[in-house]
């Protein structure tokens, strides 16, 4: 049980603290009172208390007192505050550095349960991390292990320049008895919240359970490993064992450890097995490359043979920027759409690196940033509300993620557009008289300005002011739309058909002009889209 000291200079308060709460419930138990903070430091420093709930306002040492040289002092006591209404914003403000919490007094039962069930949670995951690294301590001195974590971690990373022999020669020396054949390397990221303070004793314990687990998995030997990798654990073993096979069951383990008593969550990478201490720098990498699989792949432990392509920004290239942006300025969402999810798709297609996706990103947001200054769009309503948009890329774990994010960017900027935009009637009646008659192939822009009773100059300049773009340019989005439908809608029609229907006398000249819009030939356009369908 973890113990508890209450601290208040209010006899009654302390007795019903005892009474009221359901202790058993949270796993801990009172082991003794204090009225004052002089009291309380006494007691904790002798006998230890895991947990004290302090009241603020008392005689002598008040409870800021109190945590303060608690915190000085190096005490392993968890504080959380009780305070009154009137203390309530100064308790707020203290608790951020000094204390795991704050009850505000008259005590809900209901509100202090959940506060120290969550200070449980805490003290247990602390002392599982500090088990694992007791029992790694207890595996030789100090000072050796961290000569030979030293040596491993150059090792692992290719900053040794000397032989075979002369590796074997230090390992032995370390006591690491590594063989140079069947070597495996597999390396784990654990994604620490930024609010969770570990000093690398997390990587550090899930790095000695693997190893515990994989040892009493049997089939692998010589199970050696580094933690001081930037929140990654580097395992090396040997093992004649398929790694998918030999890995799921201690890999499912040690998930299911980690999910019961650890606030983070852990993913995995696999190298192919190895021959050669000369090799162990590869495989590591070939491990972290494996890493890449999630940005593409669901789970939690991916394998070598399964990584993620080497693709680099070449795939951003084909963004077609000049018709992105015409469907910003016509308004036209599915469009602009179909071409980022085009962007996407082809680094799924070629499984471009997450870091090179997440650079395209950033490049894609640059440029929707550009085009709403153009248009005096006020960039907060293009970001929307939570984390910075340039963070959210930065961090997003997936493409499906990552395209979502840009698509609902590019939703809000047209729509931003679309809404400041003022249409006046003779502009208005220019785009009816467009949309009743773009399949007309002698449409044009004295027949346009004829339909809303206006000079053509006159037309043709207010359209350009008010639309954003050239009365031809918005005929052609209008005809390749149709088109577009009528493929999607229709496959057995031919080329000679769908030009007519949208404008075209010339079905070659139509095909030209279809492929320069949409980046594809219209068969292909037909058969990429019958793909997705399936």
């Amino acid at each position: 049980m973890i113990s508890v000291l209450i601290v208040d200079d209010e006899y009654l308060l302390r007795s019903l603290i005892r009474r009221s709460i359901p202790w058993a419930q949270v796993g801990m138990e009172p082991v003794g009172e204090a009225g004052d903070g002089e009291e309380a430091l006494d007691f904790i420093r002798a006998h230890h208390p895991q947990v004290a709930l302090v009241d603020i306002n008392m005689p002598i040492m008040n409870g800021l007192e109190l945590a303060q040289r608690v915190r000085e002092e190096k005490l392993d006591t968890n504080i959380v505050f009780l305070t009154g209404y009137r203390d309530f914003e100064y308790a707020k403000q203290a608790v951020t550095y000094q204390a795991f919490d704050y009850l505000l007094k008259p005590l809900s039962v209901e509100d202090t349960v959940a506060v120290l069930s969550r200070l449980r949670q805490k003290i247990e995951r602390e002392q599982t991390v500090s088990a694992h690294v007791k029992a790694a301590e207890r595996q030789g001195d100090k000072g050796q292990r961290l000569l030979r974590d030293r040596f491993l971690h150059r090792l692992a990373f290719g900053r040794l320049r000397q032989s075979p022999e002369q590796t074997a020669q230090e390992l032995a020396e370390l006591g690491v008895t590594l063989e140079p054949e069947h070597l495996l390397a597999l390396v784990v990221e654990i994604d620490v919240p930024g609010e969770e303070r570990d000093d690398g004793l997390y990587v550090y314990a899930v790095l000695n359970m693997l190893r515990e687990l994989l040892e009493e998995a049997g089939g692998f030997r010589n199970v050696t490993g580094i933690s001081e990798v930037d929140d990654c654990a580097v395992l090396l073993c040997n093992t004649e064992r398929d790694p998918e096979e030999a890995l799921r069951g201690p890999w499912a383990s040690l998930t299911a450890a980690v999910a019961e008593h650890f606030p983070f969550r852990i993913c995995g990478g696999v190298s192919r097995g190895f021959v050669g201490y000369d090799g162990i720098d590869r495989a590591v990498r070939s491990a972290m490359d494996a890493l890449g699989g999630r940005f593409y792949q669901t789970g939690d432990l991916f394998f070598a043979d399964s990584a993620a392509g080497t693709a680099g920004l070449g795939v951003f290239t084909s963004v077609d920027l000049e018709s992105l942006q015409l469907c910003v300025d016509a308004g036209e969402w599915e469009e602009g759409a179909r071409l980022i999810r085009t962007v996407f798709g082809q680094m799924r297609e070629q499984r471009t690196q997450g870091s090179f996706c997440r650079m395209a990103g950033l490049g894609l947001l640059a440029i929707l940033y550009s085009m709403a200054a153009k248009h005096q769009v006020d960039i907060t309503v293009v970001q929307g509300e939570g984390r910075p948009l340039s963070e959210q890329i930065d961090q997003s774990a997936s493409c499906d993620e990552l395209e979502e994010l840009l698509l609902a960017c590019y939703g809000r900027l047209t729509e931003a557009v679309q809404g400041s935009r003022k249409v006046s009637k003779l502009v208005s009646a220019a785009l009816d008289y467009i949309r009743e008659n773009y399949c007309s192939s002698d449409l044009s822009l004295k027949k346009i300005a004829a339909g809303a009773y206006a000079a053509p100059a006159y037309v043709s300049s207010l359209f350009k002011k008010e639309v954003g773009m050239s009365v031809t340019e918005y005929i052609t989005i209008s005809r390749m739309k149709k088109a577009a439908e009528l493929l999607v809608r229709d496959p057995g029609l031919s080329l000679t058909a769908v030009s007519e229907q949208v404008g075209y006398t010339d079905p070659y000249y139509f095909s030209r002009c279809f492929k320069k819009h949409y980046g594809v030939t219209p068969s292909k356009f037909l058969t990429d889209h019958s793909g997705r369908e399936e």
